[in-house]
């Protein structure tokens, strides 16, 4: 749910922008109904985004490390059916330094998961390996894409850029949710080609 309002959001925010550019051709107080609804459109989206941020519908389970890598794997493929990326999933091929047990709300660490997959795509990221990797201490879900970070320019859009590493809200969402979950999530850029790396990391309890 989280991830539709950040969709939402994003949209509200092109309208807006076209908005504006048509009042100033044709005059303020012909748009200013609409630009008067848009502004309380977007109040209500930062009121459900704050009162969805503070429910916890699944409480919190404790996995093994096959039990985590079911899990991934089948959140991976879930995702795979949303969002038109190529994704090689070795989620089954994670090798476990350690026997550990994992706590987590399996439902934020998918909205963690969509919101990074939702900026790939906004990237232009057409393939994505995704892998389960183990620092000792950690258990690592990382994304690496292929975007490009470039759009199609049209007449209202002044700038052809898209910044690969989330931002505004999606990265609020993101950051909160691996808060609550006690991990913390990286982006750093990818050096061999254009796209992005993305890193989730869950605290083990050894």
């Amino acid at each position: 749910m989280l991830t539709y309002l950040h969709d939402i959001r994003n949209k509200l925010t092109l309208i807006s922008g076209h908005t504006a550019l048509l009042s100033k051709k044709y005059g303020e107080e012909e748009f200013y109904p609409i630009r008067t609804n848009l502004v309380r459109i977007s109040e209500l989206i930062n009121d459900a985004y704050r009162e969805l941020q503070q429910t916890n519908e699944y409480p919190p389970i404790m996995y093994t490390p096959q039990e985590l890598i079911r899990q991934m794997d089948l959140l991976t493929e879930t995702a795979q059916l949303l969002f038109p990326v190529q994704l090689k999933n070795e989620t089954r091929d994670y090798k476990p330094q350690n026997l550990f047990h994992i706590e987590l709300n399996i439902q934020q660490v998918f909205q963690v998961i969509e919101n990074a997959l939702d900026n790939s795509v906004k990237a232009q990221s057409t393939k994505a390996i995704i892998r389960l990797l183990d620092n000792g201490t950690h258990c690592i879900y990382e994304i690496v894409d292929n975007g490009t970070g470039k759009q199609q320019q049209d007449e209202y859009t002044s700038v052809n850029d898209v910044s690969i590493i989330p931002h505004g809200i999606g990265k609020e969402i993101m950051m909160q949710n691996m808060k609550n979950l006690h991990g913390k999530v990286e982006w750093a850029r990818r050096l061999d080609q254009s796209g992005m790396i993305v890193r989730l990391y869950f605290p083990k309890k050894v």
